[in-house]
């Protein structure tokens, strides 16, 4: 027998068992009383307690009339907690032929039927009602069963008849079922329509039925269309009237379904109709942000009671304070800020009096939020440096209550020879302020970190194999840097609970993780041989090494776990952050083995136990399921499409930016057999076909017939090259009709990066009034540096001299900023560098880069200074790289951040670690029945 195979709890790594406790038996505690006593507060329970709930007290509970309320309309229900207490309810409460009858009472627990295909007409409509609010990953895939069903049964219907029966279910029709209802169709059921979701091509075809061939849109009806807005034409948008809409709560809602581009013409119309200050003051914080400076600057905004409550950008907020406050602020107008506090510069900071700054410190601390790394550095710079002037040595003799006084997030950018010489006396304060600290303001190899663990392992006294898993906890954070060698001398119970908080870390040092993997392996044993539950405990863990998750074998549970692990983590930023910010997983071998899962079909293999995969092509069920995981499918499989199912499935698969060569000859080929000709494309086509765009020519793309900024739009997110951009802007401008001198503000947001498509001699022909409205569109256009020089010549001209540039200015330019001289770049005031975009510093020329000042340099800010290249970084002189490191924190000497923490512990193998959690869990389970009780109690109260 393969080791591996043996229940983790008879595996060992000793001779013997005896040196590893035991845990005493659960209490079962979750009696029907109970169940009922806790009511929506059950969809708070752990996936193991609502594993040992006894079975005849959950079917006990099953049968009272109170379990249908204790879940209804439950919100934040983990997936995997429902299909167990689904699968429990089906298997063991009911018998396989009956359970259906049971349907109305099941609650949010529908969201996780399983078995749609087999249910009939009337049971699949009425399920259908059941999961209308449901959002867990799976329930597209429910929906589109149970639609599928309803169509094919019931094909006598009228088609009003089937909008009624679908609901908002709807939403899942392909675009060639949709376009078949009638406009009559659709007016008679939107109530329903306007509540479902749709996607981008869903909402243009329905709005372009509603609407017709209207040239006009009233405020009434616009508001009626609710989530198919998003279809709207942005040349009906920039014509409807401000009255009724400006002001109505409904805007809020609706504007943010809108794109960038129906924003901008929303605001264009509502301009006409009122003058700047009655703009601002109307306007939801979704259309807020869009507001240029040219605006704001005509708005009557002269105090700081105005900014507050509202979204305000940070170039915004920097031109807001700029105009009310001038170059300080005091402590009262700092406390009234809210998210205009991004405005804040460091020379405010830096003039902030010295006997405030902890005041200062405080209400910074309760805007974390929207305070950038920049301005953490600036403001615990000011602090130390003033209390050390107050009182010589400040650190080196601090007390507990001057401690507790300096926020967190500051505190971690105490000098690191100040950290190290922390008093042990402080040592409480010190674990208290690290337990709940957020270390996302340092570099992942700031030197801090490291200082910061080591000072806090120096808090817990003893010897590391003598720590309880509490002592370990009370890292906080900080267990994310400890070196696995240290770990693993923990002893099993702390080492255990150790290893399960690793799995929230946002960063793993590159250095620890292969060996941290090798840690979790040796501890819990090979993960192709991992429970379910082990899986979900652990799971993130496997992001440390690629190849172990594509080795996971294809259990009839792991897709699901693995669906559920991608949906929990944090979503991948569209522009990478630069490595010294950047989150340690990498998410392309979960996402191949989720594709590779969700597109076999599984057979039973009775000698394993286990399933085995059978690739399949493409079908537009699979296609709608895998979404951007489609971007794995091989070029011959993609090629085996049928029309159909390519037509059907050309907005979602349009939606991918980053397909292979190989792969978009094969889509451009389909696109082909489905159309015959690129020419022959119409406008709702070429939105459709989105990205798959990119495999045409410059000469298919400049014979397209574009006249519609929405299209463009669509496209704008792909990665065109140069010569394409080009191409498309040479259509546009041919079918459209539109000189360069007529573009305006709506017509530049439109373009987007097809903008970088004009003639280099047509830049300055630009309209000098739409190029400040749409300067900031034109500053995240991706082009090349001939272009950046001539948007900059006209920047100049709107904004003036570079060396007068403010913060606002210099945010909303973007990349033309790397469009300037080196004479320019140097002289620009270092005031301004933090607000220059993180994107166009990559973007800057090496030998111009180089131009920069050491002063300059260290004024970048964090962000900015990570996000120099190593191309640009070898340009510098050794000063300048080190002013880089400064302004970043991450300098080196005698810090020997290199090593990691070093083990104090002797070697050898580590003792099995106890399987856990179960105190803490069942604690937790009688805290949320606590809950649930006193709630109970103050209800008869009332």
């Amino acid at each position: 027998m393969n080791p591996m195979n043996v229940p983790r709890a008879e595996r060992t790594q000793h001779s013997t068992n005896d040196a590893v406790p035991k845990c005493p038996p659960r209490m079962l505690w979750l009696k029907a009383n109970v169940l009922t006593m806790m009511g929506p507060y059950l969809s708070r329970l752990s996936l193991e307690e609502a594993k040992t709930i006894p079975k005849e007290e959950l079917c006990e509970f099953f049968r009272t009339p109170d379990f249908s309320p204790s879940f209804q309309n439950v919100s934040g229900m983990q997936p995997a907690l429902g299909r167990t207490l689904f699968q429990r309810l089906k298997q063991e409460c009911s018998s396989s032929d009956n359970f259906t009858h049971y349907m109305d009472r099941l609650g949010s627990l529908a969201c996780f039927f399983d078995g749609a295909p087999s249910l009939n007409l009337n049971l699949s409509r009425k399920l259908l009602s059941q999961i209308d609010t449901c959002n867990n990953p799976e329930i597209d895939t429910v929906k589109r069963q149970l639609v599928q069903k309803i169509l094919e049964k019931d094909d006598h219907s009228s088609s009003p008849e089937i909008l009624l029966s679908l609901g908002s279910g709807v939403s899942v029709l392909p675009l060639s079922r949709l376009s078949r209802f009638t406009s009559e169709d659709l007016n008679n059921t939107l109530t329903s329509l306007s509540q479902a979701k749709w996607s981008p091509a869903q909402a243009k075809t329905l709005a372009k039925k509603l609407l017709e061939a209207a040239k006009n849109i009233s405020g009434e009806k616009l508001l009626s269309l609710g989530t198919m807005v998003r279809g709207v034409a942005s040349s009906l948008l920039k014509n409807v009237k401000a009255e009724g809409l400006l002001g109505n709560e409904a805007l809020k809602t609706m504007s943010e379904k809108m794109s960038s581009l129906q924003r901008t013409a929303i605001l264009e119309a509502f301009r006409r109709d009122v003058n700047a200050s009655e703009l601002v003051k109307g306007l939801p914080d979704s259309l807020l942000s869009s507001l240029s400076l040219s605006i704001l600057e005509k708005a009557d905004l002269s105090s700081v009671d105005q900014l507050q409550g509202r979204g305000w950008t940070r170039a915004q907020s920097a031109f807001l304070l700029k105009k009310i406050l001038g170059n300080s602020i005091n402590l009262g107008e700092l406390r009234k800020l809210g998210q205009a506090v991004q405005g804040v510069t460091c020379e405010m900071i830096e003039k902030i009096n010295q006997t405030d700054v902890l005041e200062m410190a405080q209400i910074l601390n309760e805007s974390f939020a929207w305070l950038s790394r920049v301005q953490i550095r600036c403001t615990a710079q000011k602090i130390f440096a003033s209390l050390e002037e107050q009182r010589p040595g400040y650190f080196t003799n601090i007390n507990t209550s001057e401690l507790q006084a300096i926020p967190s997030i500051l505190l971690i950018h105490l000098p690191v020879e100040q950290i190290q010489n922390l008093s042990d006396a402080v040592c409480p304060a010190f674990m208290e302020k690290m337990k709940q600290v957020n270390l996302s303001s340092l570099p992942n190899s700031s030197p801090a970190r490291y200082t910061l663990t080591k000072r806090a392992i120096g808090c817990l006294k003893g010897n590391v194999s003598d720590l309880s898993a509490a002592e370990v906890l009370t890292l906080g954070p900080l267990v994310c840097e400890l070196d696995p060698a240290w770990i693993s001398s923990l002893n099993p119970a702390a080492l255990n609970s150790t290893l399960k908080a690793l799995v929230s870390c946002q960063y793993i040092q590159q250095q620890h993780r292969e060996h941290l993997f090798r840690l979790l392996t040796t501890t819990y044993g090979d993960p192709a041989y991992w429970s379910e539950e082990d899986m979900r405990v652990l799971g993130p863990l496997l992001l440390l090494n690629d190849t172990v998750i594509e080795k996971l074998p294809a259990k009839s549970w792991m897709k699901s776990y693995l669906s559920d692990l991608m949906d929990s983590l944090p979503s991948q930023p569209l522009v990478p952050l630069p490595k010294e910010f950047s989150s340690w997983f990498d998410l392309s071998a979960l996402q191949r083995k989720l594709f590779e899962l969700r597109t076999s079909s599984t057979l039973l293999n009775r000698r394993k136990r286990e399933l085995v995969s059978t690739v399949t092509e493409p079908t537009l069920t699979y296609i709608e399921d895998l979404k951007q995981c489609n971007v794995y499918w091989t070029p011959t499989q993609l090629s085996k499409m049928t029309v159909q199912t390519f037509k059907d499935a050309v907005p979602t698969l349009g939606q991918i930016t980053n397909y292979s060569t190989e792969q978009l000859a094969a889509l451009r080929a389909k696109t082909l057999e489905a159309w015959q000709s690129v020419s022959m494309l119409n406008e709702s086509q070429m939105s459709n076909l989105g990205c798959i765009c990119q495999s045409f020519s410059a000469d298919e793309l400049a014979k397209l017939s574009i006249a519609s900024l929405d299209t463009l739009e669509t496209l704008t997110a792909c990665n065109f090259t140069q010569t394409q951009r080009t191409a498309d802007w040479k259509a546009f401008e041919r079918v459209a009709g539109i000189s360069v001198a007529g573009l305006g503000h709506l017509e530049i947001v439109g373009l987007g990066q097809f903008v970088c498509g004009l003639q280099p001699g047509q830049i300055d022909q630009l309209n000098s009034s739409s190029f400040r409205e749409a300067v900031e569109a034109l500053g995240r256009a991706p082009c090349p540096l001939n272009f950046r020089e001539l948007l900059k010549e006209k920047a100049v001209a709107a904004f003036g001299k570079p060396k007068t540039w403010t913060e606002a200015q210099v945010s909303i330019l973007g990349n033309i900023i790397a469009g300037l001289s080196a004479a320019e770049l140097g002289s620009l005031n270092p005031t301004v560098l933090p607000f220059i975009q993180p994107s166009a510093i990559p973007l800057i020329p090496s030998e111009r880069l180089a131009a920069l000042s050491v002063s300059q340099l260290k004024a970048l800010g964090p962000d900015n200074a990570a996000a120099v290249t190593e191309a640009q970084r070898a340009g510098l002189r050794v000063d300048q790289r080190a002013a880089l490191d400064e302004a970043m924190e991450l300098k080196t000497a005698g810090t020997g951040c290199s090593t990691g923490i070093s083990n104090p512990g002797s070697g050898g193998s580590v003792p099995l670690p106890l399987k856990g959690g179960a105190a803490v869990e069942s604690k937790a389970g009688w805290v949320l029945l606590m809950q649930a009780i006193a709630l109970l109690m103050f209800g008869y109260i009332l």
